[in-house]
């Protein structure tokens, strides 16, 4: 990371006093579960063999149910770098034994493969989904790796003939019973969500990346793009905290329509989702929460009536746009998202909304905004809620800082179009 973005960065944490996120880092060895396992973990793990600390869930490193000195020395191994494996609790709920070091990964999962470029493990990856090449601006090294086949029919013969060490996915895709189910079992597949998906938000991307530094050996990198997160997360929340709830805005957030049926319903996001849980902590008052049904137990997500929104009157629309052939990294047009928020504003009676008298509809794209780059997309929404809370700060910048980070042009962000309008 340059100098001077450090630097910046650091002065962000100090301005708003962040020193360490509030999170549990799911890794073994984790004895007190904070968010990094060092000294302080052989101390509590001692404390649980001498009766004064109470057990917890990472403490029992070897997993034969108790805590004692061969706990202490894997813990120091973790702590050392020497250790031959790292157990971990994936995005899933699952303990995943990792044997390290680790240097041939096969991957599905997008938000991952960026985290994996910013832990300068891209050289690691030996085999791709099939869908990476079409993003070779986005994964200039990654996409060029052998294709073994797309999400929902996995090419096991191909993932196998790259001998991988780890197989990085999704929580639900590939489906367990198309890749787990028919793959030797010393092949470890790693479930991570890196787009702030879930109950637990962007903390649960901060952990899942921690996560990955540990295993691959780039902790020192995980702690870079921690503290790049801290400070925006920081600055924003700081700021949104003194905005008095019954003074938020309120938000209408919806996807790219899906099937035909495009005007008497939209495709609504609530609650859980990344992209819900990026309005919420960008201070935005999610109208949907609650009216929509739940996506796979896992968030809110589906078809909702334009008459409702339309009684609702909100004060700003968002749209994540993932209409096939917007990739904002090979896109420098902005006609598709900018076709996307004329459709909104020409929904039959959405002349009347506030959000469009007001010309307050913004279009993000998924790949800037789930992803994790979260912090700068945070940046970007607050922005966009609360312009004038905000006019110091400059989600581009913060955007091009996270795009030297993967080792991409900074460049990049002014080229392309990964949200609109632009941000004054």
């Amino acid at each position: 990371m340059k100098g001077k973005m450090l630097a910046s960065i650091l002065a962000l944490c100090l301005m708003v006093g962040i020193s360490a996120a509030d999170f549990t880092l799911h890794v073994y060895g984790n004895a007190n579960m904070d968010d990094v396992i060092d000294e302080e973990d052989i101390e509590y793990a001692r404390g649980i063999m001498a009766g004064t600390h109470d057990m917890t869930d990472l403490a029992d490193v070897n997993g034969d149910g108790k805590v004692d000195e061969e706990d202490i020395r894997l813990i120091e191994e973790i702590i050392d770098g020497t250790a031959a494996e790292i157990k971990v609790i994936d995005s899933d709920g699952n303990a995943v034994s990792v044997k390290v070091p680790v240097e041939r990964i096969v991957i599905f999962n997008h938000q991952a493969a960026e985290a994996l470029q910013f832990l300068g493990a891209a050289d690691k990856v030996v085999g791709v989904r099939d869908i990476f090449e079409k993003h070779r601006n986005r994964f200039p090294v990654i996409s060029q790796k052998m294709n073994i086949g797309n999400g929902g029919e996995p090419d096991i013969e191909a993932i196998l003939s790259q001998n991988p060490d780890l197989i990085i996915a999704y929580t639900f895709y590939p489906a367990k019973e198309k890749l787990d189910a028919k793959l030797p079992l010393k092949i470890p597949v790693l479930r991570i969500e890196c787009d702030g998906e879930g109950s637990g938000g962007i903390d649960s991307m901060r952990d899942s990346i921690s996560i990955l530094g540990y295993i691959i050996n780039s902790r020192e990198e995980a702690q870079q793009y921690q503290e790049w997160y801290d400070g925006y997360v920081g600055a924003v929340e700081t700021r949104i905290s003194g905005i008095p709830e019954e003074n938020r805005v309120r938000v209408y957030l919806e996807s790219t329509p899906e099937g035909s049926e495009t005007i008497s319903s939209r495709t609504a996001i609530g609650k859980n989702h990344a992209a819900g849980n990026l309005i919420e902590r960008a201070g935005g008052v999610n109208i949907a929460v609650g009216h929509l049904p739940f996506y796979e137990d896992t968030y809110e997500y589906g078809e909702i009536e334009t008459e409702w929104v339309l009684e609702q009157n909100p004060e700003v629309i968002v749209g994540r746009s993932m209409v096939i052939g917007v990739s904002p990294y090979e896109y420098e047009n902005d006609s598709l998202l900018r076709a996307y928020s004329d459709e909104i504003k020409g929904l039959p009676g959405f002349d009347g909304v506030d959000a469009v008298k007001n010309d307050r509809v913004y279009i993000v794209t998924n790949a800037y905004a789930c992803t994790p780059n979260y912090p700068s997309a945070l940046l970007l929404l607050a922005k966009w809620f609360y312009p004038e809370t905000f006019q110091d700060l400059d989600p581009r910048e913060a955007h091009k800082e996270y795009l030297e980070m993967m080792g991409l042009s900074p460049e990049i962000a002014d080229r392309n179009t990964f949200f609109y309008p632009e941000v004054a």
